[in-house]
């Protein structure tokens, strides 16, 4: 019974992925004769054409995501220490949750006024900002679960030792921290990639990352290139299952 739930569940959540790779592997289809289907390699091909804009996107996205995802990373670690060494820590990281009691489409309206003001609506610095501050708050939550009382006490003994601040950080609390720093910059990488409110908004059509591709093909009705901007939305997320899998593989080996 635990066999069969286990693959109910694994086809259910295989499924939309399995459907966004079929899609862009076939020109047509009719159900219920799937594998019948003209199977081609034609809109893969057409990444490499100037015409679909998908591989503009794809760098965009990129360079977007992995910024946003290094500097929030080192923001949440860095804020998240001085935070606290203050008496009301739990008080000012509640105000963290701010950004997240609300849908981020209403988010990016609140903030489409000051981008306006300032003219950074449809420009790549306005997306950069506008998602910057809707991520910021996340890394600081996450990173302050790391500050727990055994690492005060450490970080606290090493300077009582006489260690500077740059060597408590970097033989101490980077080490020690490791883990947390590539979960926040994970996190903060998929938050920024699969984000489409906010980037609609202030980008207003103008800034193609990759989940405003997938959306003008959808409303185009263009199933085919909709499913292989997914593909491609999809490959961050098999590079950190393969590259978590293997973490895991080299923490528990197989004794021979």
């Amino acid at each position: 019974m635990k066999n069969q739930l286990r693959h109910i569940v694994l086809i259910f959540v295989l499924s939309p992925f399995l459907t966004v790779v079929y899609l862009s592997l076939v020109s047509g289809w009719s159900f219920p004769d799937l594998w019948q289907a003209n199977f081609t390699l034609r809109f893969w091909k057409s990444l490499l054409e100037s015409g679909s804009g998908l591989l503009d996107s794809l760098r965009l996205s990129l360079f977007i995501s992995f910024s946003i995802a290094l500097l929030a990373t080192a923001f949440g670690f860095f804020v998240s220490k001085q935070l606290m060494f203050w008496q009301r820590y739990q008080a000012l990281l509640q105000l963290a949750f701010y950004p997240y009691l609300i849908a981020p489409v209403i988010l990016g309206a609140m903030l489409q006024y000051y981008f306006v003001r300032w003219g950074l609506t449809g420009t790549l610095l306005g997306v950069f900002l506008a998602q910057t501050l809707f991520v910021l708050p996340y890394s600081v939550l996450l990173m302050a679960t790391f500050w727990t009382d055994r690492i005060r006490q450490i970080a606290f003994q090493a300077s009582s030792l006489g260690a500077s601040n740059r060597q408590v950080n970097a033989s101490v609390l980077f080490p020690m921290a490791r883990s947390w720093l590539l979960l926040c910059f994970v996190q903060c990488f998929l938050i920024s990639w699969f984000e489409y409110g906010i980037t609609r908004l202030i980008g207003v059509g103008k800034v193609d990352t990759l989940t405003i591709k997938v959306m003008h093909f959808v409303q185009e009705a263009n199933p085919h290139y909709a499913a292989l901007a997914a593909c491609l939305m999809i490959l961050p997320l098999l590079v950190v299952l393969v590259i978590n899998q293997r973490l895991i593989t080299n923490r528990n080996p197989n004794p021979l």
